[in-house]
C-alpha cells in the first residue's frame, strides 16, 4: 500500500488454494472489506481487518468496502435523504450529507 497505493481485491493477485489451505480461494477473499452500518450511521468493520489496519498505519484516507447490511433506522435516513429535495432538507438530515454511505443517494 505504501509504494503502490490501495489496490482493490479485484486487481490484486492471489496465490491459488492448496490442499492445505483451500480457504485462500474462497469467495470472501475476493471481496473488498465488509462493513455493516449501525442505527445512527456508525460503520462497523466485519471483514478485512488487515486491510483496515494497514491503511490506518499508512494514513490512507479511504478504501473501498462492501456494505453487508444497514440498520433499519439508518436505511430510513437514507430513504429520506433520497426522497427530499436538497432545498427542503431539515437540519437533522443535512448533518448526514458528508457521510460516506449516502454518496449514492445524495451526491455532493
Amino acid at each position: 500500500m505504501d509504494r503502490e497505493g490501495y489496490r482493490p481485491n479485484e486487481e490484486a493477485t492471489h496465490e491459488k488454494a492448496t490442499d492445505d489451505n483451500p480457504f485462500e480461494d474462497a469467495y470472501a477473499n475476493h471481496l473488498e472489506p465488509l462493513v455493516v452500518i449501525g442505527r445512527d450511521g456508525e460503520v462497523y468493520w466485519t471483514e478485512g481487518n488487515h486491510r483496515f489496519a494497514i491503511a490506518s498505519i499508512l494514513d490512507v484516507d479511504a478504501i473501498p468496502v462492501y456494505v453487508l447490511c444497514r440498520h433499519e433506522s439508518w436505511q430510513a435516513v437514507r430513504d429520506r435523504l433520497d426522497d427530499t429535495p436538497r432545498e427542503e432538507l431539515p437540519p437533522e438530515l443535512e448533518a448526514y450529507l458528508g457521510h460516506p454511505d449516502v454518496r449514492d443517494v445524495r451526491p455532493e
